[in-house]
């Protein structure tokens, strides 16, 4: 039985009497007696409670320290912008020379910034945590076709599990909450004019707006193709996300720029390809993310079969798209594992168990709602906001003691450090870091990221590459090759030395 107003995709199961309940009921049934059927006990495990649970479970998600060394720089710059406006060359490395750049997640580096004004890094996670909430809560709507509660939850639990490691407090998180709102409205018919402030928010946050483009393409395709016409509302929604694009870059600090900036960044794969998380997708022992790697690869074999099965052959392209650009980029994988949950939940209509759970108090679910997240919030407040065990804090903290580091006259010391201690340098100093590069590999020069792997490496002659790289100091792990080599160079002293990391200072420096 459809509900009025509904598709076949939301179909309502509604369940029926056994036969021997029916016998002697109906107008010939003269004055037997009719049995009222047993009230239904309800269950945790019904639908009408999951949304609480996919909820919370979405916040306790989020509710991590903070601790990712490109959001490090993002608040840097956000303190930036907050201060002095929207930099338009690059301030923190000296191998950058100044370049000119266009800070894609602006708008995003500003609201952290904002928030740490008003409530220090707590109010971040908080955000942070509340962001990963509702996008898990979207997930888990936009499995709603699924019907069964096994189809929905294997759906959403393994775009969760490949997200585990990608739903952090980049400002990445924002553009997938942007792209599963998307996929709501266009999945549940809702006004395109939503799409005009989800397009332009996505713009300012992340450069990865391009592939909620490619998204609605293949969604509208899909419909376009199966009715054999274009209706007026394809063609609004084509104009509503062409509103958000275009108004959304024309309102930020750095114009069309922020339009033309992805498809510039794809012309430097020279530079890229030597970030892990640009590379294509790997199974290796030593892979980026092997296991999520492995557990999207299941999804994706698994929603494909599915589709295959179904006969969806459109739907089974459009997931092939978004499978095949994540095994060009490791980055596209949460992407990837978000949208097969909309492809993929129409195909599962139908099969197993239908949900025919009675929905539960709204009272009593935002009771539970608000006590879970009361929970995580305490728990974010209760615990420390950062954790920098993964940076050499001790190491700087003993360079700013000698004047190295930290000074606001202009005199910090150029210094070589992995490019994550680069962006740890950049949020605990600013432009007075004075870093050799952090993890914009688009900003740098592919000569000084080659050499930047050559001396991860240990491979070619690491002097020349010293040489090419003028510096003051050498920031390093202490259990590496480099460290080994400045060790027994005579051109460099070490100055500092604990169980993580060493400083070697170069002679010929005036500092040393």
């Amino acid at each position: 039985m459809l509900r009025p107003g509904t598709s076949t995709s939301e179909t309502v199961w509604e369940p029926a009497l056994p036969e021997d309940l029916l016998d002697g009921v109906g107008p010939d049934a003269g004055s037997a007696p009719i049995i009222e059927p047993a009230t239904r006990s309800r269950s945790i495990l019904e639908h009408g409670w999951w949304p609480v649970v996919v909820w919370v479970g979405g916040l306790m998600l989020g509710a991590g320290a903070l601790s990712d060394n490109s959001f490090l720089t993002h608040l840097a710059t956000g303190r930036l912008i907050r201060s002095s406006g929207a930099p338009h060359r690059d301030l923190y490395s000296f191998a950058s020379g100044g370049k000119h750049i266009v800070v894609q997640s602006w708008l995003a580096s500003w609201w952290y910034a904002t928030l740490e004004a008003v409530g220090g890094a707590t109010a971040i996670r908080l955000f942070v945590s509340a962001t990963a909430g509702a996008l898990l809560l979207t997930l888990w709507r936009l499995s709603k076709p699924a019907a069964s509660l096994v189809g929905r939850l294997g759906l959403v639990s393994m775009s969760a599990t490949v997200g585990l490691l990608w739903w952090n407090e980049r400002p990445q998180i924002i553009g997938f909450l942007a792209l599963a709102l998307i996929a709501l409205v266009l999945q549940e018919r809702r006004s395109p004019w939503w799409l005009v402030p989800l397009f332009a928010l996505w713009v300012n946050v992340h450069g990865s707006f391009p592939l909620g483009v490619a998204y609605v393409g293949v969604v509208l395709a899909i419909r376009v193709v199966g009715a054999r016409r274009i209706s007026l509302r394809e063609v609004t929604e084509v104009v509503a996300m062409a509103i958000g694009i275009v108004g959304g870059a024309a309102v930020s600090p750095y114009g069309f720029e922020l339009l033309t900036f992805p498809i510039e960044l794809l012309g430097r794969q020279s530079s890229l390809i030597l970030i892990v998380e640009w590379r294509p997708l790997s199974f290796s022992p030593g892979g980026h993310l092997s296991i999520n790697n492995i557990v999207f690869v299941a999804e994706a074999v698994a929603v494909s079969a599915l589709l295959v099965w179904r006969r969806s052959w459109l739907r089974a392209a459009a997931a092939a798209i978004f499978i095949g650009l994540a095994l060009m980029a490791v980055r596209n994988v949460a992407v990837a594992a978000l949208v097969l949950i909309p492809l993929a939940a129409p195909a599962l209509a139908g099969l197993g168990s239908q949900d025919i759970s009675v929905a539960p108090p709204r009272r009593r679910s935002l009771l539970l709602a608000a006590v879970g997240t009361l929970l995580v919030g305490a728990f974010i407040v209760a615990t420390p906001a950062y954790d920098l065990s993964a940076y050499p804090v001790k190491a700087v903290d003993w360079m700013q003691s000698k004047g190295y580091v930290g000074r606001t006259d202009g005199k910090n010391l150029r210094v070589l450090s992995h490019d994550y201690d680069g962006n740890y340098l950049e949020w605990r100093y600013g432009p007075d870091a004075r870093p050799w590069i952090d993890d914009r590999a688009e900003l740098h020069p592919f000569p000084v990221m080659r050499d930047y792997v050559l001396l991860l490496s240990g491979k070619g002659d690491t002097d020349v590459v010293l040489a090419r790289n003028p510096h003051d100091l050498v920031l390093w792990a202490q259990a590496s090759t480099l460290a080994q080599h400045l060790a027994e160079d005579p051109a460099y002293r070490i100055v500092y030395r604990d169980g993580a990391n060493i400083v070697a200072c170069r002679l010929a420096s005036h500092r040393c």
